[in-house]
């Protein structure tokens, strides 16, 4: 729950946003990509394997091939671009998030710089 002025109650610390979303739909992207060209590419290594032959014929075989193949490949390369977008509008949203850095001068010591809930965590 959001108090007045848009803070998140004094308690808790906000939930960052999930990178995960995003970098799924990058990964079905690629995977999608890839699954898009060996569609295309298939009937070709047939025709060579084939040993070539009735170049007609074949190009009627293929014609379903090039087809699908050329719609796997876009609809995989949106979602590739969908899953970079959410990825950076997630990602810059989790660094708005990061508290801000006090500086702090010790008694008789240099100025260091002490986030304001006391010593950072190790970052993973």
């Amino acid at each position: 729950m959001v108090q007045a002025g848009g803070f998140p109650p004094a308690g808790r610390p906000a939930k960052k946003p999930s990178v995960v979303p995003g970098i799924l739909l990058i990964i079905a992207g690629v995977l999608g990509l890839g699954v898009g060209l060996c569609i295309l590419v298939i009937p070709m290594l047939l025709f060579l394997i084939g040993g070539g032959g009735n170049v007609d014929a074949f190009d009627n075989f293929a014609s379903d091939f090039y087809s699908t193949g050329f719609v796997v490949a876009v609809i995989s390369v949106l979602v590739l671009i969908g899953g970079i977008v959410l990825t950076t509008v997630v990602a810059r949203k989790r660094r708005r998030m990061r508290p801000q850095v006090w500086m702090v001068m010790p008694p008789g010591g240099p100025q260091f710089q002490q986030t304001p809930g006391g010593p950072p965590a190790p970052r993973r």
